[in-house]
Parts: structure tokens; C-alpha cells; sequence
């Protein structure tokens, strides 16, 4: 989903921050994540629930979406058969709108289809210190959470959330692909980079890593992420010529090689996601490395900005299962319908502007704004998803090493 803390994405390339000092956070943008963890230039603070103002710049309202879905319609999604399941079943999740949708256009339905009674608890930013008091008080009471890879990863290491069990992973897989389940939890709220050019400003508009980076026959003034730890150098690297199957482990001397030549081009190192959109606004720039939901506000705020996917770093939430989940059944159901149902994923995307993990609800999503998505699938196979492993272990070396090299 989706960046940072207060204004942008919640899981971000750059690297997600951490909930304690040695727990990595949603809160960093795309290869750190939505807005909040952008809003200071302290990448090791735990940043607040930032990418969820992101979803106001998208101007699409739930009301617009139409959230009932016609019997004929349910009829035609796949997985009819499903297993009986009952009970009460709770899922984690980071409050506000994003909840409210997350209830309207998903939980809702399979209430009803299941007879399960599905709720929502908000812990924007929470999941991991709140997950683990609950087990070591041993009372676990969430069944679902929705989380930052990242925290995901850490929460599996600690036994706090459960592997997929075979049969469950075989059927998400068989519904969405294998490149959206991971062995303990599938993609959800996912989001990623674009390079955005403003068509009135930029004498040529880059469309690959290599162009951006290219300010001698590209000219104009850029725009990055200050806050940045990672993300600069994933598009780097590929500028200089690595492919993106070879971009891990990165080449930090090669990349920061590359860096420098950017750099004097660089009018602006923007910190949050409003500031963001605020620069191509105020026309104080020509291009940028900006989230995909970002650059789809400025769009609507009425700048005629081109985007360009290639080389795009992804980042993901996944819903995963805790380890003492007290339904775990309803779970996991939960995971199988929400995979089988693309024309609520379709709702969501227009609601929220996030990614899910059937490739199918971009069927339901008028073109204009799919293409405007990292997660839709002609975008989606121009990018990568970040290693959110490699990330989480390197992320002190990685904050460093930018730092270092911004304020020279």
C-alpha cells in the first residue's frame, strides 16, 4: 500500500522505519513508503501513518466507487466452492478512510457471502509492538493483519505470524500468481515510483532511468526524495546499465557514481508527498522520482505530467495471519476469497489508488486511472518489488551512506 508517515506512502522503496529501534516501520517511503515517514529528515524515526494522507490527493471518494456488487456479477468471479467457516474474525489495519474502505468494499461481502462477522481494529503503525504484547501475554485477539513487508518479515523471523499452510498458499498462487504470495502472507495496498515529467516544462521527457539521469540531453530541473535510502540508487543502477534481475545486492559505489551526476540537477529534495506535488504545482521543477499515487494527485490538480514506469520500484503490505490467530480458519478463508474477487479489488484501487493482488480487478478500473499505477500489470512488468529483506537488514548502512552523500 502505502509509504510513509503524515503524507505519503506507507512502505516505501527507500527503506520502511522502524516501529522501535530495532523493528523496521511502514512508515518509509516506496522503497520507504506512503507520507509520513517522509516528513523528516530522520529516516531511523518511527514516522506516523504518512501515506494515508497520500489517499486524500487522489480525490476519489467511496461514495463514486459504488460498493454493492450485483449478484450476476459475484455469480461470474471465481472460487465458488468455499469452506465453511463461522465465528467472529479481526483485522489489524491502519485506520481512517483506509479502514472504512477496507470494511465497505471487502469485509462486508464476505460477512455476507460467509457468515463470518469481520472487523476492523485501527493500529496505524502499531502492528509490531502490539502483536507482540499480545503474545507474550498470550492472549492474541487479532486474526488478520495488514502490514508493511518489512514488519511482515520481522513478525515471521519472531514466530508472530504463521506460513501459509500448503493448501491455502496453492490456491492463492493458482488465483493470482505467484509473484503476489509470499510464504506467509499475499500482496495488498501495494504502490510504487514513477518518473514524472511536466509536458509544459521539460524540453524532452524522460520515459527510462537512464534519460532521467541523462541531464545533458535531457535537460531541466529534477526533483528526488531527500529523505531518501534507497530508491535513488535502485534507478542508479539501472540507469548505468544493470538489469533489474541484477540489482541485488546493490552496487553502492557504482551507484553513487551514477548519483553524482544528477545531483547539481536537482532544483528541490523533497521531504513529504505534499511537497511533492506542491513543486511541479508551483512549476519549480520540470521532472521527478515521485509515488505513483502522488504524481496521479498532481494529474488531477490539473498538471499535465507524463509518467513513465520503466525500472519502477515496488513496495507491498501483506495480509498475513498471526501465529495464535483465535480463528485462523476465517482467516485464511478471508485470503482465499479476497484473492477470487477482483471486482472488489477493482473498487479498492479506485477508492484508495493501492494495488491488489489479482492482476484481473484492473478489468474493473477505468484505464485512465489504472495506467497511473505501479501494480497494474503493463506497469507492473516494466518494475521490480523491492527486496524488503535485504532492505531491513542493511537499513542503518543504507540511511548512512545517503546522508553522508546529500550533505556533501
Amino acid at each position: 500500500m502505502l509509504g510513509p508517515a503524515a503524507d505519503g506512502p506507507t512502505t516505501t522503496l527507500t527503506c520502511p522505519p522502524a516501529v522501535a529501534a530495532a523493528v523496521p516501520s511502514r512508515s518509509a517511503s516506496p522503497t520507504g513508503r506512503r507520507s509520513g515517514a517522509m516528513d523528516t529528515p530522520d529516516s531511523t524515526k518511527v514516522r506516523p501513518l504518512s501515506r494515508r494522507r497520500l489517499l486524500k490527493a487522489l480525490g476519489t471518494g467511496l461514495a463514486a466507487v459504488g460498493l454493492g456488487v450485483p449478484d450476476a456479477a459475484r455469480a461470474q468471479q471465481p472460487g465458488a466452492g468455499r469452506r465453511r467457516v463461522s465465528g467472529n474474525m479481526v483485522l489489524a489495519t491502519w485506520g481512517g478512510r483506509y479502514s472504512k474502505a477496507m470494511k465497505d468494499i471487502f469485509l462486508t461481502p464476505f460477512s455476507q457471502e460467509s457468515g463470518v462477522t469481520a472487523q476492523t481494529v485501527d493500529a496505524p503503525g502499531g502492528f509490531v509492538p502490539m502483536l507482540q504484547a499480545q503474545a507474550k501475554a498470550g492472549n492474541v485477539t487479532w486474526d488478520l493483519v495488514d502490514v508493511g513487508e518489512a514488519d511482515s518479515l520481522f513478525l515471521l523471523d519472531n514466530g508472530l505470524v504463521q506460513p501459509l499452510p500448503a493448501d491455502v498458499k496453492a490456491d492463492l498462487i493458482g488465483a493470482v500468481g505467484e509473484q503476489h504470495v509470499a510464504d506467509h502472507g499475499i500482496s495488498f495496498a501495494a504502490f510504487g515510483w514513477t518518473i514524472a515529467a511536466n509536458r509544459k516544462a521539460a524540453k524532452r521527457i524522460p520515459t527510462t532511468p537512464a534519460e532521467f539521469f541523462d541531464v545533458q540531453n535531457v535537460p531541466g530541473r529534477r526533483t528526488m526524495y531527500g529523505d531518501d535510502q534507497l530508491t535513488g540508487v535502485l534507478y542508479a543502477l539501472q540507469a548505468d546499465g544493470v538489469a533489474r534481475s541484477q540489482l541485488y545486492p546493490p552496487d553502492l559505489d557504482r551507484a553513487y557514481r551514477k548519483l553524482d551526476q544528477v545531483k547539481k540537477s536537482v532544483a528541490v529534495w523533497w521531504r513529504t508527498g505534499d511537497q511533492s506535488q506542491q513543486v511541479f504545482r508551483d512549476q519549480e521543477v520540470d521532472m521527478g522520482l515521485l509515488w505513483d499515487g502522488r504524481a496521479a494527485g498532481v494529474i488531477d490538480q490539473g498538471v499535465d505530467l507524463a509518467l513513465s514506469f520503466e525500472g519502477t520500484p515496488i513496495a507491498r503490505d501483506l495480509l498475513v495471519v498471526p501465529a495464535s490467530a483465535p480463528n485462523a480458519a476465517a482467516a485464511f478463508e478471508f485470503l482465499r476469497w479476497y484473492a477470487t474477487h477482483p471486482v472488489e479489488g477493482g473498487k479498492w484501487i479506485r477508492a484508495m489508488g493501492y494495488g491488489v493482488a489479482n492482476p484481473k480487478a484492473y478489468d474493473h478500473v477505468p484505464p485512465e486511472i489504472a495506467q497511473r499505477s505501479a501494480y497494474y500489470p503493463p506497469n507492473f512488468a516494466k518494475g521490480f518489488l523491492i527486496n524488503a529483506r535485504w532492505q531491513s537488514q542493511n537499513r542503518a548502512d543504507l540511511v548512512k551512506r545517503w546522508t553522508q552523500w546529500l550533505s556533501q
